[in-house]
């Protein structure tokens, strides 16, 4: 299956079209809004992959001023989108285009769609203005007080305008003539404003969309009913199709670029971006995301840390390893790499492809891509910076197992139930803890020494949470041993006292942003 993947629109949206050479028909498939459109993003590739082996075209996409999209302050960026979206289907020369929404975009795509478009809502909520109201519940308790700066508020994984909050809590659902089907969980019905619409039940909404990345399962049942249903409704003639025009390269600011390159063997998908007026010898800077989560960061924080980067000097890559976003094949039953040798494997061979000396070499990673970052030990970076490190082994875990053991904490059986309580109530707390760090051995110390030792100046930037594990496993004696000048490398600590391990809160992101820049800058005095 190939992707055509570009810009288009302007201000420019970022999209992935998968265009069979004669197509029966076309599908919008509309991203979910903030956190909730990361968690889904492999299962709407499945969705893509799936109607293109029956011949039915589709477009994924960006929303301009979200994601890879260009910068756009506009509140009805979200449907705009939608629908641009669905005039680049209908430029490749398809003429019966549907929309698809998985919860939070269904809104979107019913506020997109014509009448006479097909549509799947899946998971959606009752209004704009309930699944608003739930989102700021979920970000009071969550992210806190300090959640909103200037007036522009944080949801989990949106920043949000008073603008476009009215915009979106406005949207709504109506009665349609068109072609319709809800998809609920199990005992839910679809939105009231619907009227009377054809609904089915589907599980795995809740397993996909209610944890983490780490705990999301795709859900392929419910992908194949959606395929299903687009499968009935699109005709039975083909048109032949022409391949989009599409912008290789996106124009930030006339003066800051992107375009995507294809890294590795693997072809691993990433997007660069760099200055116009950037120096021969610039750093180069790559960002690792965090969890299983693909390139733009929490809140899209990767994108606006490599557009002001680039704006500095630097050259940089945010990159997508095995199993996240556009890199490798997705399956339903795929598990995440998180801690394992894939993933070291992955940067290893970026790093080759890119040929950057180690003396212009800058890591930056989240989280899981802290503990990447910190696995470069060959490479000799000159820089690394993890942000939210919480976990230092030095032995890489299986393949799928770190995915394995969260999932048996979130979903027991009986038996493990009854053995998890006592071990609870026998076991102290002191003990539990310790077990509980048992593949953490060698701790901040033994994570930090090989680079060190290799000239790396290492950088940890701590919220509250982390920091008391880096501080139970010898950060506190890491800095003392390294932090020192020398001819070697060092350690230091940023500890953001109202941060938070997920960069929700906007306090932490600008801080891990400032405090990446500053260190960029200080180590490597560009010319721009």
């Amino acid at each position: 299956m190939t992707t055509l993947h570009g810009w288009s629109g302007s201000p420019a949206v970022r999209v992935a079209v998968q265009l069979p050479s004669a197509a029966r028909a076309g599908v919008v498939i509309c991203p979910p809004l903030g956190q909730e459109g990361v968690i889904a993003y492999r299962t709407l590739r499945l969705l893509a992959d799936r109607l293109e082996a029956r011949g039915i075209a589709s477009v994924r996409y960006d929303p301009s001023g979200r994601g890879d999209g260009a910068p756009d302050a506009s509140s009805d960026a979200q449907v705009r989108s939608a629908r641009h979206a669905a005039a680049v289907l209908r430029t490749a020369g398809i003429g019966q285009v549907a929309f698809v929404g998985l919860a939070s975009a269904a809104l979107v795509a019913a506020a997109a769609a014509q009448d006479d478009d097909g549509l799947v809502l899946w998971d959606a909520p009752q209004s704009g203005r309930g699944w608003l109201r739930r989102q700021r519940a979920l970000a009071a308790i969550t992210i806190g007080s300090d959640r909103i700066v200037d007036g522009v508020e944080s949801l989990i994984g949106m920043d949000l305008g008073p603008d476009e909050a009215a915009e979106l809590s406005a949207l709504a659902f109506v009665p349609r003539s068109g072609p319709t089907v809800a998809l609920v969980r199990p005992g839910s019905r679809a939105p009231k404003g619907l009227g009377a619409v054809p609904t089915t039940e589907v599980t795995g909404s809740a397993e996909l969309l209610d944890g983490t990345s780490i705990h999301a399962r795709i859900p392929g049942a419910a992908v194949d009913t959606v395929v299903a249903w687009l499968d009935d409704w699109a005709p039975t003639g083909t048109v032949r199709t022409l391949a989009p025009a599409l912008d290789e390269v996106l124009d930030i600011d006339g003066r800051v670029s992107e375009r995507i390159v294809r890294l590795g063997p693997d072809e691993l998908f990433a997007i660069e971006t760099v200055s116009s007026a950037q120096d021969h010898d610039a750093p180069v800077v790559v960002l690792h995301n965090g969890s299983a989560e693909h390139r733009v960061g929490a809140t899209d924080y990767q994108v606006g840390l490599a557009r002001a980067l680039a704006r500095d000097g630097a050259r940089v890559v945010r990159v997508d390893r095995s199993g996240t976003g556009e890199s490798s094949a997705v399956h339903d039953d795929e598990r995440s790499f998180l801690f394992g040798q894939e993933w070291v494997d992955d940067q290893t061979a970026v790093l080759s492809a890119l040929g950057t000396p180690s003396d212009r070499l800058v890591l930056v990673g989240m989280c899981a891509g802290a503990w990447v970052a910190g696995r470069a030990v060959e490479e000799a970076p000159r820089l690394v910076v993890e942000i939210s490190p919480n976990d230092y082994r030095r032995v890489p875990a299986d393949p799928g197992s770190y995915a394995d053991a969260v999932r048996a904490i979130d979903a027991p059986s009986a038996a493990r139930a009854w053995v998890r309580q006592r071990y609870n109530v026998f076991v102290p707390k002191a003990v539990r803890d310790r077990i509980a760090r048992r593949d953490r051995i060698g701790g901040v110390v033994g994570h930090v020494r090989p680079l060190v030792e290799q000239g790396t100046d290492v950088v940890m930037i701590v919220a509250p949470e982390d920091a008391a594990i880096f501080d139970q496993l010898g950060g506190p004696r890491a800095v003392r041993r390294y932090g020192g000048s020398g001819a070697r490398g060092s350690v230091s600590v940023v500890r953001v006292e109202e941060g938070d391990h997920a960069l929700f809160s906007p306090v932490m992101r600008e801080a891990v942003v400032a405090e990446v820049r500053s260190r960029v800058a200080a180590t490597f005095p560009v010319r721009t």
